[in-house]
């Protein structure tokens, strides 16, 4: 097509350049000789030099004969400028060629996407939300339908007709207590056509035209008439700031786009009448949409929540979400699981195309996509047992509130974790303000609050030894006071009774302190000599492998729970050598509860670390838009593997179980096992602590697993600020957590 209509342009136009060529031949034959010069200088002929254009002028004055002679015509000048203006036209002929090629070969799809830009138009809206339940199919989040009216905004639809709309729409939709800014109001004055003329013509006339006599951009003279204008004079009543209400959110959508204009619930009254008039609304239709309403549950607090379309995507997301395909006010998860699971539980989006013809109008508009509700999660959390869980919480509390102890406790949590595949079973928490009778469910608190832990993480400093290889087995070392030149001893609570020969399982079972600092004054190289002088030069290496091992266990960084911004425990960058000494027995570093149930977990799994998480499985749903079959499970998610022996394990095992069946005076939680259904594995954990300005008090902690043969439920025991300092009120919590669970899910 393009060879055709280059060969078409060339024949036109030597067909038109030989036309003129005959026409100046014409009219030079028939004017007279006197003229010649003229016919010379415009057939490129004539003479270059001035001097002898005068020459010639002065010749032709003396020689009226040499006037009157018919003069030869040199026709050569033809066919050179004919050449040069074939070359020339040729030339662009095929610059042209070369562009078609460059814009319909090389770049055709560019030029064809552009083109599809500006005739056609893609439109979305969101669907239902998918829905979140517990373990046993119990909704813990529900979608309530309602009917709202939805506008899409086209390109020719003016702020003028927006306005007379909002006023029409009043008599058909209520509106109560609009809140409306001073601006709204103004543009609302400024959508009548007639009145923003009369405004823009009274502006000074620098403020609608530039230096140089040209008007200024409209939106600079739309903003000079915003500024013109005093609010205070304008004196809506009530029913129009109704109506600037509703002009105001229909003028904030996009051409192209919809949004839900907020109207107060609408009636199926309402809703049948707005129906039977929407031909006097273009732009307008009723659809129906859903409020998120959260079960009130314990678990109501990790639930999270979703955005309203008025808020929209959220500014620190926006990007990313507007990468995915989402629209500015879509509804999205913003926290918890209704963040985590965004992708999962956002329903696929209804999808327009709206083609336009070559003025800009609508000519049809083809549904792409119906939508469809998104999918469900189930959770791991059965909420019989988690129920459970928090009425032992709070029992327990409870007591010791009355008993004067727990009057400066931030409350009590407790994690259930399956230690072989990550899912939680339980996380409860009871918080409490000190000085307060009050309880309040906080299972969130399990992954936000962080706490002393005490002697629970003394497995963790063995490992630590047993890796860097300063003990070695089931190694003797002598219980005795710690004593640093200068410094007070570090003692274990039986040192009393004076100091003793123990090997790493009665370490555990004993909880000494002063085994565990013996270790880490080797991993700084200074083995423990009475009255010694501490050196420093090696602190920080020695806190590193310490904290890398206890890291390896989850301690003091992610677990890789399924939900957002849990906490990494509180681990100092700055810390003295005192700090690092009594880090190794549990009182410097803070973690979370969960974090201490994947340490314990990882314990019972043979020294695998696996991702702690809420969600069990992704599920369709069923004709009724319930839970339906399941889709996806969640596969359990290793993290890393501890660096222990088989060897080195049996060591830690055995010394939890005997903290709770070991026949010594020195067994630290006989009372745990004291009437248990299952056998139970643990270690304790007292750190001490000061309330109230220096009044002592401990976190009384425990974790635990059971059965001690065959694990299949970790706990993790957080009771904080108990002014009680002999209390083992974690130790009655953690047996009554595990025999629920043996109650309502028998284990092996």
């Amino acid at each position: 097509m393009t060879i055709i209509l280059s060969g078409l342009a060339t024949r036109v136009w030597m067909k038109c350049a030989i036309m003129e060529v005959k026409f100046k031949i014409e009219i030079f034959l028939r004017f007279p000789l006197k003229l010649s010069y003229f016919y010379q200088v415009l057939l490129g002929t004539g003479t270059e030099n001035q001097g002898e254009r005068r020459g010639m002028a002065q010749k032709s004055k003396r020689s009226k004969k040499a006037n009157a002679k018919v003069r030869k015509f040199d026709n050569r000048w033809i066919t050179r400028r004919l050449y040069l203006l074939f070359s020339i036209v040729c030339t662009l002929f095929l610059i042209l060629i070369a562009r078609l090629g460059y814009m319909q070969i090389t770049h055709q799809g560019f030029y064809t996407q552009k083109l599809a830009k500006a005739t056609k138009k893609h439109l979305t809206r969101g669907s239902l939300r998918g829905q979140i339940y517990d373990a046993s199919g119990q909704p813990l989040v529900e979608n309530v339908d309602k009917k709202v009216l939805s506008f899409t905004r086209s390109n020719k639809f003016t702020a003028e007709e927006m306005r007379q709309t909002a006023q029409l729409l009043l008599n058909y939709v209520s509106v109560s207590n609009p809140q409306i800014t001073k601006r709204q109001e103004i543009d609302f004055y400024l959508a009548n056509s007639e009145v923003y003329k009369e405004v823009v013509d009274k502006l000074p006339k620098e403020e609608r035209i530039d230096t140089d006599g040209n008007p200024l951009p409209e939106a600079t003279i739309y903003q000079h008439a915003v500024d013109s204008i005093e609010t205070e004079k304008l004196g809506y009543t009530e029913e129009e700031k109704k109506a600037i209400y509703l002009f105001s959110q229909m003028n904030a959508v996009e051409n192209f786009a919809s949004a839900t204009i907020v109207t107060d619930p609408m009636s199926d009254e309402q809703v049948t009448t707005v129906k039977d008039h929407l031909k006097e609304f273009p732009g307008f239709e009723v659809i129906t949409s859903w409020d998120r309403k959260v079960v009130d549950s314990p678990l109501a607090s990790i639930v999270g929540s979703v955005s309203t379309e008025q808020a929209g995507l959220p500014a620190e997301d926006v990007d990313d979400y507007l990468e995915k395909g989402y629209a500015l006010n879509d509804r999205v998860g913003t926290s918890y699981l209704e963040k985590q699971y965004e992708s999962v539980l956002q329903g696929e989006r209804v999808e327009k195309e709206i083609h336009l013809d070559k003025n800009g109008n609508v000519e049809k508009i083809k549904t792409l996509s119906k939508g469809s509700k998104g999918n469900n999660i189930k959770l791991s959390i059965d909420l019989d047992f988690q129920r459970g869980v928090e009425d032992i919480l709070k029992k327990s509390f409870q007591a010791e509130l009355a008993a004067g102890n727990a009057t400066y406790s931030e409350g009590v949590y407790a994690v259930a974790l399956d230690p072989k595949t990550g899912k939680i079973l339980a996380m409860a928490g009871m918080k409490h303000e000190a000085g307060s009778q009050d309880l309040t469910p906080d299972a969130l608190g399990t992954v936000t609050n962080v706490f002393v832990p005490g002697s629970v993480v003394k497995a963790a400093t063995l490992t630590a030894g047993w890796e860097n290889g300063v003990i070695s087995g089931n190694q003797v070392l002598l219980d005795q006071p710690i004593s640093f030149s200068g410094s007070a001893p570090i003692t274990s609570w039986f040192t009393q009774f004076g100091s003793q020969e123990i090997n790493a399982v009665q370490a555990l079972e004993y909880s000494s302190n002063t085994y565990m600092v013996q270790i880490a004054l080797d991993l700084m190289g200074q083995p423990y000599q009475p009255n010694m002088t501490l050196k420093t030069d090696q602190l920080d290496p020695a806190m590193n492998k310490l904290r890398s091992t206890f890291a390896s266990y989850g301690l003091g960084t992610e677990t890789g729970i399924d939900l957002p911004n849990e906490s990494t425990g509180y681990v100092p960058k700055e810390f003295t050598i005192g700090n690092y000494l009594t880090d190794a027995f549990g009182q410097f570093d803070n973690y979370t509860p969960m974090q201490l149930a994947q340490y314990v977990a990882t314990i019972a799994n043979d020294g695998k670390r696996v991702a702690p998480h809420l969600v069990q499985g992704i599920y369709e749903n069923d004709a009724k838009g319930g839970l339906g079959p399941l889709k996806e499970e969640i596969a359990t998610k290793e993290l890393n593997q501890v660096a222990l022996t088989p060897e080195n394990l049996a060591i830690i095992k055995q010394g939890f179980y005997q903290v709770v069946y070991g026949t010594s005076g020195l067994t630290t939680g006989k009372t745990i096992g004291e009437g248990a259904a299952v056998p139970i594995s643990a270690k304790t954990g007292t750190a001490e602590t000061f309330v109230n300005g220096g009044t002592p008090a401990v976190n009384t902690n425990v974790i635990a697993y059971a059965p001690s043969e065959n694990p299949q439920i970790a706990v993790a025991v957080v009771f904080p600020h108990n002014t009680n300092l002999q209390a083992t009120v974690s130790h009655s919590i953690t047996r009554e957590i595990i025999n629920l669970y043996q109650q309502k899910h028998p284990m092996n």
